[in-house]
């Protein structure tokens, strides 16, 4: 499973509108998990990421790394193509 970045993470909430808190709801984890993550203030536990991924999944995010290129796509299941 490939890591994410905070700015990945900061990108897929302001797709989904989503706030802290928000994030917090959706993945099951506490809202000051979420800001430490967020802040580089503590690593992440693997459980804590899988989570965190998880919940943006669930809403169609999905995460890009190509190289030193990354990137944050969501998926629109409501729109055909």
């Amino acid at each position: 499973m490939q890591a994410f970045t905070v700015e990945q993470v900061r990108a897929a909430r302001a797709f989904l509108g989503w706030s802290q808190r928000e994030l917090s709801e959706a993945s099951g984890l506490s809202y000051e998990t979420i800001r430490n993550f967020e802040n580089s203030r503590n690593s992440a536990t693997a459980q804590t990421l899988a989570a965190m991924r998880n919940a943006f999944q669930k809403s169609g995010v999905e995460f890009h790394k190509r190289g030193r290129r990354i990137g944050v796509t969501i998926i629109q299941p409501w729109q055909r193509w």
